[in-house]
């Protein structure tokens, strides 16, 4: 499961060691994202190394620059009149982080972490690789939902995803309704498919998307079809995935929304591999891509690439 963390700026920047430590267990990967609050926050912690010597401040530097892909955008109000411990505090009662990591937490607080305290054994910091949810529209855009609000492309990954079939629509349509809730709508959208002898021709496709997905795409959205064929002696494509340039995950059972009383399974998969499997449908060796790519827009006005 994807969470959500407050990092003071302070345990971040005053400490290389203890950025180096905290900052490594955070990614898309790792399960934990970091909330850009306040909106300035990497600019915050640069203030606390301010007073850094000039070796340890470069490598607090460093580390944020690698950090960066864990930053997620907050939205959250900020008071500039209160300290960061305050504010974020104050947060809990209206859009709760996860859990706050601090320099100190003076009232005990059971949703606060002090951060020379904080190891993967703490129960607020664990964070499930792999986690169960309802095979519906809207439980599989909520378990994704971080992946789809901060990604710059998106690929639905499925042998059988079919945008004519009304189980893949309705997922297809919460994920793109939560993309676009998000502010997301410039988001590079693709479906990767097998093709088989079964599947409609592109022309078929053409004719019958308006009917299918009308009002699915939001307005400035658009998406992509990819279909592909395995290659004699190549590889199989069989798992399904979510994959961005952010992280990815294997969705067992695949995308199509059976209903609540079947379950899928989700894992994070590793930065490595999510790179390995995004390679796989961009350099065309793996796969063959059959026909044309069908980009279809908002108003399901269907071009060809």
């Amino acid at each position: 499961m994807l969470l959500e963390f407050g990092l003071e700026p302070k345990v971040v920047g005053a400490d290389w060691r203890q950025c180096k430590y905290l900052l490594e267990k955070f990614g898309f990967d790792r399960g934990r994202l970091i909330a850009a609050f306040p909106k300035q926050w990497q600019r915050a912690v640069h203030e606390v190394a301010a007073g850094l010597s000039d070796l340890d401040r470069k490598r607090v530097e460093a580390l944020l620059a690698r950090a960066k892909g864990a930053l997620v955008r907050s939205g959250r109000n900020y008071d500039p009149d209160l300290d960061w411990f305050a504010n974020a505090v104050a947060q809990q009662a209206v859009a709760p982080f996860h859990a706050i990591i601090a320099d100190q937490n003076p009232d005990g607080r059971d949703d606060v972490l002090v951060a020379e305290d904080v190891d993967e054994e703490a129960p607020l910091f664990q964070s499930p690789h792999g986690w169960q949810v309802q095979r519906t529209g809207a439980a599989l855009a909520a378990a994704m939902g971080p992946l789809l609000s901060y990604s710059r492309e998106i690929w639905f990954v499925d042998p059988f995803f079919s945008v004519l079939e009304a189980p893949y629509v309705e997922t297809l349509r919460t994920c793109l309704a939560a993309a676009a809730a998000s502010g997301n709508v410039g988001a590079g959208l693709q479906i990767h498919y097998r093709e088989h002898d079964r599947r409609p021709s592109a022309d078929d496709l053409e004719r019958r998307i308006p009917r299918s997905l009308a009002g699915v795409i939001p307005a400035g959205m658009s998406v992509s079809l990819h279909a592909w064929v395995e290659r004699d002696g190549g590889e199989d494509m069989h798992a399904r995935y979510l994959l961005t340039d952010r992280g990815g995950l294997s969705v067992e059972a695949g995308f199509s929304a059976a209903g609540p009383h079947q379950n899928v399974d989700l894992h994070l998969l590793t930065s490595e591999v999510c790179e390995a499997k995004r390679r796989a449908f961009a350099d065309n060796a793996t796969y063959k891509q059959e026909g044309p790519i069908l980009v279809i827009d908002s108003d399901c006005k269907v071009s060809r690439r």
